[in-house]
Protein backbone atom coordinates (compact mmCIF):
# COMPACT_ATOMS: atom_id res chain seq x y z
CA UNK A 1 0.00 0.00 0.00
CA UNK A 2 2.60 2.49 0.80
CA UNK A 3 4.56 2.02 -2.44
CA UNK A 4 1.08 2.52 -3.76
CA UNK A 5 0.54 5.68 -2.31
CA UNK A 6 3.90 7.03 -3.20
CA UNK A 7 3.57 6.22 -6.73
CA UNK A 8 0.74 8.25 -6.72
CA UNK A 9 1.91 11.08 -5.66
CA UNK A 10 4.95 10.83 -8.40
CA UNK A 11 2.00 10.55 -10.94
CA UNK A 12 0.56 13.71 -9.65
CA UNK A 13 3.50 16.09 -8.68
CA UNK A 14 4.10 16.51 -12.91
CA UNK A 15 0.76 16.79 -13.65
CA UNK A 16 0.39 19.72 -11.24
CA UNK A 17 3.45 21.60 -12.42
CA UNK A 18 2.02 20.91 -15.77
CA UNK A 19 -1.09 22.68 -14.95
CA UNK A 20 1.13 25.07 -13.56
CA UNK A 21 2.79 25.97 -16.50
CA UNK A 22 -0.80 25.75 -18.44
CA UNK A 23 -2.63 27.94 -16.19
CA UNK A 24 0.80 30.57 -15.97
CA UNK A 25 1.15 30.76 -19.83
CA UNK A 26 -2.67 31.72 -20.22
CA UNK A 27 -2.02 34.44 -17.75
CA UNK A 28 0.83 35.94 -19.62
CA UNK A 29 0.23 39.42 -21.55
CA UNK A 30 2.16 38.61 -24.33
CA UNK A 31 2.64 34.97 -25.36
CA UNK A 32 5.84 35.75 -27.28
CA UNK A 33 7.21 36.80 -23.72
CA UNK A 34 9.66 34.08 -21.68
CA UNK A 35 8.14 32.65 -19.22
CA UNK A 36 10.08 32.00 -16.22
CA UNK A 37 9.71 29.21 -13.37
CA UNK A 38 11.45 29.98 -10.03
CA UNK A 39 11.30 26.81 -8.18
CA UNK A 40 11.42 27.07 -5.00
CA UNK A 41 11.17 25.11 -1.50
CA UNK A 42 7.77 27.43 -0.95
CA UNK A 43 6.62 26.18 -4.14
CA UNK A 44 7.11 27.64 -7.84
CA UNK A 45 6.36 31.40 -9.18
CA UNK A 46 5.90 31.94 -12.69
CA UNK A 47 6.93 34.99 -14.32
CA UNK A 48 6.70 36.96 -17.43
CA UNK A 49 10.03 38.15 -18.53
CA UNK A 50 8.84 41.44 -20.18
CA UNK A 51 11.37 41.73 -23.44
CA UNK A 52 9.97 44.58 -24.95
CA UNK A 53 10.56 46.66 -22.10
CA UNK A 54 13.78 46.19 -20.75
CA UNK A 55 14.99 44.38 -23.65
CA UNK A 56 18.62 44.28 -22.67
CA UNK A 57 18.55 43.22 -18.80
CA UNK A 58 15.79 40.86 -19.73
CA UNK A 59 18.22 39.42 -22.16
CA UNK A 60 21.20 39.30 -19.74
CA UNK A 61 18.68 37.47 -17.19
CA UNK A 62 18.26 34.48 -18.98
CA UNK A 63 21.65 34.39 -19.60
CA UNK A 64 22.56 33.88 -16.29
CA UNK A 65 19.38 31.33 -15.72
CA UNK A 66 20.87 28.91 -18.24
CA UNK A 67 22.74 25.96 -17.25
CA UNK A 68 26.94 26.02 -17.60
CA UNK A 69 28.38 26.43 -14.09
CA UNK A 70 30.27 23.36 -12.24
CA UNK A 71 28.92 23.67 -8.62
CA UNK A 72 31.80 24.39 -6.25
CA UNK A 73 33.91 21.46 -4.20
CA UNK A 74 31.70 20.56 -1.13
CA UNK A 75 27.93 20.92 -2.86
CA UNK A 76 26.02 18.76 -4.89
CA UNK A 77 27.82 18.46 -8.03
CA UNK A 78 26.76 18.93 -11.49
CA UNK A 79 25.88 21.70 -14.03
CA UNK A 80 23.66 24.67 -12.82
CA UNK A 81 22.83 28.31 -13.56
CA UNK A 82 23.67 31.22 -11.60
CA UNK A 83 20.19 31.04 -9.11
CA UNK A 84 20.38 27.93 -8.70
CA UNK A 85 21.18 27.11 -5.03
CA UNK A 86 21.08 30.35 -3.84
CA UNK A 87 18.12 31.78 -1.46
CA UNK A 88 16.11 34.64 -0.79
CA UNK A 89 18.40 36.83 1.16
CA UNK A 90 16.58 39.62 1.89
CA UNK A 91 12.77 39.56 3.01
CA UNK A 92 10.82 42.73 4.29
CA UNK A 93 7.28 40.82 5.48
CA UNK A 94 4.81 42.44 3.49
CA UNK A 95 6.93 44.27 0.76
CA UNK A 96 9.45 42.01 -1.22
CA UNK A 97 11.88 39.45 -1.27
CA UNK A 98 14.98 39.59 -3.01
CA UNK A 99 17.87 37.29 -3.89
CA UNK A 100 20.67 36.74 -6.32
CA UNK A 101 23.54 39.11 -4.53
CA UNK A 102 26.73 38.21 -6.39
CA UNK A 103 28.39 38.71 -3.06
CA UNK A 104 27.09 35.04 -1.70
CA UNK A 105 27.07 33.30 -4.77
CA UNK A 106 29.33 30.46 -3.92
CA UNK A 107 30.84 30.08 -7.99
CA UNK A 108 31.90 33.20 -8.08
CA UNK A 109 30.37 33.68 -11.84
CA UNK A 110 30.92 36.73 -14.14
CA UNK A 111 27.82 38.90 -14.92
CA UNK A 112 27.74 42.15 -16.80
CA UNK A 113 26.30 45.65 -15.35
CA UNK A 114 24.06 46.78 -17.69
CA UNK A 115 22.33 50.50 -17.67
CA UNK A 116 18.86 51.38 -16.56
CA UNK A 117 15.84 50.66 -18.85
CA UNK A 118 13.38 53.10 -17.27
CA UNK A 119 11.33 55.57 -19.31
CA UNK A 120 10.29 58.51 -16.76
CA UNK A 121 7.69 59.79 -18.43
CA UNK A 122 5.38 56.97 -19.40
CA UNK A 123 5.97 56.84 -15.17
CA UNK A 124 4.65 60.48 -14.96
CA UNK A 125 7.67 61.68 -12.79
CA UNK A 126 7.92 64.77 -15.16
CA UNK A 127 4.38 65.72 -13.26
CA UNK A 128 5.17 64.82 -10.17
CA UNK A 129 6.45 68.49 -8.26
CA UNK A 130 8.87 67.82 -5.60
CA UNK A 131 7.54 70.75 -3.64
CA UNK A 132 4.36 71.02 -3.26
CA UNK A 133 2.21 74.10 -2.80
CA UNK A 134 1.27 73.76 0.78
CA UNK A 135 5.04 73.69 1.62
CA UNK A 136 5.30 70.12 1.75
CA UNK A 137 7.48 68.22 0.40
CA UNK A 138 6.53 65.22 -2.25
CA UNK A 139 6.09 62.01 0.08
CA UNK A 140 7.84 60.15 -2.65
CA UNK A 141 11.03 61.44 -1.59
CA UNK A 142 11.46 60.52 1.68
CA UNK A 143 12.57 63.66 3.02
CA UNK A 144 12.14 63.87 6.67
CA UNK A 145 14.19 65.98 7.99
CA UNK A 146 16.94 69.17 6.71
CA UNK A 147 19.58 66.64 6.71
CA UNK A 148 17.39 64.30 4.20
CA UNK A 149 16.60 67.78 2.69
CA UNK A 150 20.26 68.96 1.83
CA UNK A 151 21.29 64.92 0.74
CA UNK A 152 18.52 64.31 -1.71
CA UNK A 153 17.66 67.90 -3.12
CA UNK A 154 20.03 70.94 -2.09
CA UNK A 155 23.40 69.68 -2.38
CA UNK A 156 22.68 67.95 -5.64
CA UNK A 157 20.96 71.41 -6.85
CA UNK A 158 23.90 73.24 -5.76
CA UNK A 159 25.98 71.19 -7.69
CA UNK A 160 24.17 71.58 -10.88
CA UNK A 161 23.68 75.09 -10.84
CA UNK A 162 27.23 75.26 -10.17
CA UNK A 163 26.90 77.09 -6.54
CA UNK A 164 30.04 77.25 -4.14
CA UNK A 165 30.24 78.63 -0.66
CA UNK A 166 27.17 80.44 1.70
CA UNK A 167 27.80 83.79 0.40
CA UNK A 168 26.84 82.64 -3.09
CA UNK A 169 24.03 80.99 -1.60
CA UNK A 170 22.68 83.69 -0.19
CA UNK A 171 23.21 85.79 -3.31
CA UNK A 172 21.20 83.48 -5.84
CA UNK A 173 18.63 82.15 -3.14
CA UNK A 174 15.67 83.19 -5.71
CA UNK A 175 17.17 81.03 -8.12
CA UNK A 176 17.74 78.59 -6.15
CA UNK A 177 14.20 78.65 -4.83
CA UNK A 178 12.48 79.04 -8.40
CA UNK A 179 14.55 75.64 -9.37
CA UNK A 180 13.02 74.11 -6.61
CA UNK A 181 10.25 74.81 -7.42
CA UNK A 182 9.96 74.15 -11.40
CA UNK A 183 12.13 71.05 -10.40
CA UNK A 184 9.83 67.53 -10.92
CA UNK A 185 10.81 63.81 -9.37
CA UNK A 186 12.06 63.11 -12.75
CA UNK A 187 14.63 66.07 -12.45
CA UNK A 188 15.51 65.17 -8.74
CA UNK A 189 16.42 61.70 -10.01
CA UNK A 190 18.38 62.63 -12.56
CA UNK A 191 20.52 64.76 -10.40
CA UNK A 192 21.78 61.76 -8.95
CA UNK A 193 22.71 60.04 -12.34
CA UNK A 194 19.65 58.75 -13.17
CA UNK A 195 18.98 58.33 -16.74
CA UNK A 196 15.74 57.70 -18.76
CA UNK A 197 14.64 56.94 -22.19
CA UNK A 198 12.16 57.50 -24.19
CA UNK A 199 10.13 54.74 -26.60
CA UNK A 200 8.67 51.76 -24.53
CA UNK A 201 6.53 52.55 -22.15
CA UNK A 202 8.13 50.90 -18.39
CA UNK A 203 5.69 50.07 -15.79
CA UNK A 204 5.76 51.20 -12.46
CA UNK A 205 6.89 49.13 -9.45
CA UNK A 206 3.35 47.75 -8.11
CA UNK A 207 2.96 44.57 -6.37
CA UNK A 208 3.59 41.17 -8.28
CA UNK A 209 6.90 42.94 -9.83
CA UNK A 210 10.03 41.89 -10.69
CA UNK A 211 12.80 44.57 -10.99
CA UNK A 212 16.52 44.87 -10.33
CA UNK A 213 18.43 45.83 -7.37
CA UNK A 214 20.93 48.62 -7.11
CA UNK A 215 23.57 50.50 -5.88
CA UNK A 216 22.32 53.58 -7.95
CA UNK A 217 22.24 54.28 -11.19
CA UNK A 218 23.02 51.84 -14.29
CA UNK A 219 24.39 49.55 -12.37
CA UNK A 220 21.92 46.35 -12.78
CA UNK A 221 23.32 43.16 -12.55
CA UNK A 222 22.04 39.71 -11.16
CA UNK A 223 20.32 41.13 -7.92
CA UNK A 224 16.43 41.22 -8.61
CA UNK A 225 13.08 41.71 -6.14
CA UNK A 226 9.67 40.55 -5.81
CA UNK A 227 7.17 43.08 -4.44
CA UNK A 228 4.64 41.97 -2.12
CA UNK A 229 2.98 45.47 -2.42
CA UNK A 230 2.85 48.83 -4.16
CA UNK A 231 6.12 51.14 -3.67
CA UNK A 232 5.38 54.20 -5.81
CA UNK A 233 8.23 55.68 -3.79
CA UNK A 234 10.88 53.20 -5.70
CA UNK A 235 9.64 54.52 -9.26
CA UNK A 236 12.12 55.71 -11.87
CA UNK A 237 15.02 54.16 -9.69
CA UNK A 238 14.79 50.29 -10.45
CA UNK A 239 14.20 49.25 -13.91
CA UNK A 240 11.33 46.53 -14.15
CA UNK A 241 11.82 43.06 -16.19
CA UNK A 242 8.84 41.02 -15.19
CA UNK A 243 6.16 40.57 -13.58
CA UNK A 244 4.36 37.35 -11.87
CA UNK A 245 1.37 35.51 -13.65
CA UNK A 246 1.27 33.06 -11.27
CA UNK A 247 2.27 32.22 -7.38
CA UNK A 248 2.11 35.58 -5.62
CA UNK A 249 0.56 32.75 -2.82
CA UNK A 250 3.87 31.42 -2.89
CA UNK A 251 5.78 34.90 -2.74
CA UNK A 252 3.81 36.14 -0.23
CA UNK A 253 4.84 32.71 2.05
CA UNK A 254 8.17 33.77 1.65
CA UNK A 255 7.60 37.23 2.42
CA UNK A 256 6.09 36.18 6.07
CA UNK A 257 9.30 35.91 7.78
CA UNK A 258 11.64 38.62 7.93
CA UNK A 259 15.88 37.88 6.63
CA UNK A 260 18.60 40.58 7.05
CA UNK A 261 21.21 39.77 4.79
CA UNK A 262 23.64 40.72 7.01
CA UNK A 263 22.52 38.54 9.94
CA UNK A 264 24.22 35.37 9.65
CA UNK A 265 21.47 33.93 11.88
CA UNK A 266 18.95 34.61 9.76
CA UNK A 267 18.05 32.22 6.63
CA UNK A 268 16.31 33.09 3.43
CA UNK A 269 14.21 30.63 1.36
CA UNK A 270 16.25 28.17 -1.10
CA UNK A 271 15.82 29.00 -4.86
CA UNK A 272 16.40 24.85 -6.59
CA UNK A 273 16.58 26.30 -9.85
CA UNK A 274 15.48 29.28 -12.24
CA UNK A 275 14.53 28.42 -15.32
CA UNK A 276 12.64 28.99 -19.26
CA UNK A 277 10.25 27.12 -19.54
CA UNK A 278 8.61 28.09 -22.77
Amino acid sequence: MRHLILAAILLILPAGAAADAVSAAAAMENPANPLVLINTETGPIHIELLAGEAPANVANFLSLMEPGEATPPGTIPGIRGYYDGMRFHRVIPGLLIQAGSPALHEGGREFATLDDEINAASLGLHEQAVLFDNGEFNPRLGIRDKDDFDEILLRPLYRRLGVAGNAEVASRQDEILSALTEMSLRDAYAQFGYRYRGGTATRALRRGVLALANRGPDDNGPEFFILLADTPHLDGKHTVIGRVVEGMATADRIGTTAVDPLDPASSGRLIYSVRRIN
